[in-house]
């Protein structure tokens, strides 16, 4: 089952017109978006948790543990937690990741409140996002924040990096944006990103969703830096402004830099990249449903991470790490996840 799970993460690179359907490049500036659009095969049922915290079918509590947090699920529908999302509240800001697939609410019952009613409850692996801040504001309990990490700071919170890493990675983009002392005392990193909110929204209305869209290829300066989509359009869509808006970053950090090329067709670009990467591949059972699959270049340029469940890719994430921090005296704090399903009946 696991050489299965890779065998289809290795076809996508192999084959990506098998996997990813390409709609017409829309162009801002020094950004380039390729919209991917679903195929039929390739659909699943579940809702963001976005949208079940919205409905109040989600609860994110905090743990003892700063590299654990607790999910509740409430609802009768699964439940993606996608890789890259940030949690704000508790006594640390919070980034989850790996992306993770909750089973419908129920199969499981655990002791309630409210006696009858299905829930179940995990444990998730987080990483700190805010590295100055270590008491509650507003209790134990987390919200959903419209912050996803960009590029850099995700390449360093993929499993393989350690905690210090993406401090390090935070620090680095407070540096080269040149954010004030004023501005997340806390250094967290969702109210620093809302430092160039007002830049990074005039980049995003330039991008419109396609019908049945499912995620995008994004090109900055001329060169491909990341992908992202999606088995379930609905769910794209419910978190497109926020994806988007982690990639504008990256178009502002080049911004006022040399184009690396002119593409006149991103197309064939994006596939000439894609089936020139090379990679090694690991996996590991999913905190809920399927199976994680991490990759990585050989020269460390290029990481990403999917869930497969059912034989399609739920969630599927690449990107390439361009400037940031380059290395040093780094204080590579590794946090124990527990990996496995964990219950209280």
């Amino acid at each position: 089952m696991k050489n299965e799970n890779i065998q289809i993460v290795k076809s996508m690179f192999e084959n990506p017109l098998s996997f990813l359907k390409l709609d017409t490049p829309q162009v801002y500036e020094n950004m380039a978006v390729i919209p991917i659009i679903i195929q039929d095969t390739k659909f699943m049922e579940f809702i963001s948790i976005k949208e079940a915290e919205e409905l109040e079918l989600v609860e994110i509590l905090e743990t003892e543990t700063v590299g654990q947090l607790e999910v509740i699920n409430k609802s009768d529908k699964q439940i993606l937690i996608p890789f890259g999302m940030t949690l704000h509240g508790g006594k640390q800001d919070r980034t989850i990741w790996e992306p993770i697939l909750l089973p419908v609410g129920g199969k499981k019952s655990i002791t309630s409140h409210n006696p009858g009613k299905a829930e179940q409850k995990y444990t998730i692996p987080a990483k700190c996002v805010e590295q100055s801040r270590w008491t509650y504001t507003k209790g134990r309990k987390f919200k959903y924040s419209n912050t996803r990490l960009h590029p850099n700071v995700a390449y360093e919170a993929i499993s393989a990096a350690g905690q210090g890493a993406v401090w390090d990675e935070i620090q680095s983009h407070r540096a080269e944006m040149n954010y004030a002392l004023a501005v997340a005392p806390t250094q967290s990193y969702v109210e620093m990103t809302k430092e160039s909110e007002k830049q990074t929204e005039k980049i995003i209305k330039n991008f419109k969703n396609v019908t049945d869209q499912c995620g995008i290829a994004v090109f900055i300066n001329g060169s491909f830096v990341g992908i992202e989509f999606y088995a379930n359009p609905e769910v794209w869509k419910s978190m497109s402004n926020d994806i988007l808006r982690a990639f504008s970053i990256e178009a502002l950090r080049f911004k006022d830099k040399p184009y690396d090329k002119e593409i006149s067709e991103h197309h064939d670009e994006l596939i000439k990249v894609l089936g020139s990467l090379k990679f090694e591949f690991s996996t590991r059972e999913g905190v809920g449903l399927g199976n994680v699959v991490e990759f990585n270049t050989t020269n460390n340029k290029w990481r990403g991470i999917t869930l497969v469940h059912d034989d399609t890719m739920i969630q599927f994430y690449l990107v390439s790490k361009r400037g940031g921090y380059q290395g040093g005296n780094r204080s590579n704090i590794q946090f124990q996840t527990v990996i496995n399903q964990r219950y209280e009946i």
